[in-house]
């Protein structure tokens, strides 16, 4: 057959077009008189799997939930304490050696913690057989809380205490908490009575007692009703805390037991937000160092709450084995301080340790 002219005519003239073509390419890959490079093979790429965050893990580094109990009209007491006032499983507790998350103390962010001048070579931490309250058969505050820390703890509580009284908003969400820092406010002002040092506003420490308790004489509710009715001794109590006596107060006995005035479970409450925040907060030396003006406020706290509630009226005063878990955490905690004036963190560990194997062990017998 014979072949189109035209398809005989193109290929004599592409071939040479062809060959060019090829050379200039060649040249331009090898540069200026260079080699042309080589290039790797491409190999063979396997797709990663999709990366998915490990929820196992995430569930674990979460803190697990703190167990509670069912609100009922008629609460479990034992000895007039709510049951639910003491810790669940408290020798768990106390074996639970690993480190916590830290934790928040409320009302102390602020504070300047005042000097004490008392020397860390001299802290004491037993009462002073010498001191005039000992010799009357009373209790060395002086020895167990100084009146700067004393006046520190209180000025937090009162800085709380501006803070939820500001409006009906900001005491419903809060009013639940305001016993344990209101009862705690009526202890340290009893104390204040029977302190031997002086304070501007120890002159009215026995209404400033009162009007503190006065906040749970009946149970807190929800609502402006509720929030109006202490607008009144909350205004009473920052008067006299201004170092002023508010007209109109009412009288005030000038020595009342404490029982009186602060419930034992609120104090448990407080106990136990001084300890964890203690545990979870100052883990290390470094920890301690930084954390020296809490520590040394939040320790001097827990020695006098456990003083208090081996005073007359709370039922345990002639109790020996009450006493022999009570007066061992007060001293403890006094260790705590002369560890904290002195950077010395075992102390501080050991004596913290000690407190919780005080607590614990006492939970242990009288929760029952």
């Amino acid at each position: 057959m014979k072949m189109p002219e035209n398809r005989l005519s193109v290929k004599p003239i592409l071939q040479p077009i062809k060959s060019i073509c090829i050379c200039l390419f060649a040249l331009i890959l090898s540069g200026c008189g260079g080699s042309a490079p080589t290039t790797p093979a491409p190999q063979p790429q396997t797709q990663a799997p999709p990366t998915t965050p490990n929820t196992q893990v995430a569930q674990n580094t979460k803190a697990q939930p703190q167990k509670t109990s069912e609100k009922k009209d008629d609460r479990k007491m034992i000895d007039g304490i709510p049951y639910d006032v003491w810790f669940e499983n408290p020798l768990a507790i106390a074996a639970n050696s690993q480190s916590v998350s830290p934790v928040s103390l409320p009302g102390n962010t602020a504070a300047t913690l005042p000097n004490t001048n008392t020397p860390p070579g001299e802290m004491k931490t037993t009462p002073d057989s010498k001191s005039p309250a000992v010799a009357a058969g009373g209790i060395d505050w002086k020895t167990i809380i100084p009146m700067p820390i004393l006046d520190a703890q209180v000025k937090d509580i009162r800085n709380r205490l501006t803070k939820n009284m500001q409006s009906v908003g900001t005491y419903n969400t809060s009013y639940l908490e305001l016993p344990t820092f209101t009862a705690t406010l009526a202890a340290l002002a009893g104390i204040a009575t029977e302190h031997p040092e002086d304070i501007g506003w120890k002159k009215n420490a026995k209404y400033l007692r009162d009007l503190s308790a006065s906040f749970s004489a009946e149970p807190l509710m929800r609502g402006a009703k509720s929030f109006r009715k202490l607008q009144i001794p909350y205004e009473q109590m920052i008067v006299i805390l201004n170092g002023s006596l508010p007209p109109d107060v009412p009288k005030s006995e000038d020595k009342k037991p404490l029982s009186d005035v602060a419930s034992m479970g609120d104090l448990m409450k407080r106990i136990d937000i001084a300890s964890k925040w203690l545990k979870s907060n100052v883990g290390s030396a470094d920890a301690l160092k930084d954390e020296k003006e809490k520590v040394i406020k939040e320790a001097y706290l827990l020695a006098a709450i456990a003083k208090v509630i081996t005073t007359e009226g709370y039922g345990y005063v002639d109790d020996d084995g009450f006493l022999s878990h009570a007066n061992p955490m007060s001293e403890a905690s006094l260790k705590m301080v002369e560890a904290a004036n002195n950077d010395n963190f075992q102390e501080f560990d050991e004596s913290l340790t000690r407190v919780y194997k005080a607590c614990t062990e006492c939970h242990s017998e009288y929760k029952e």
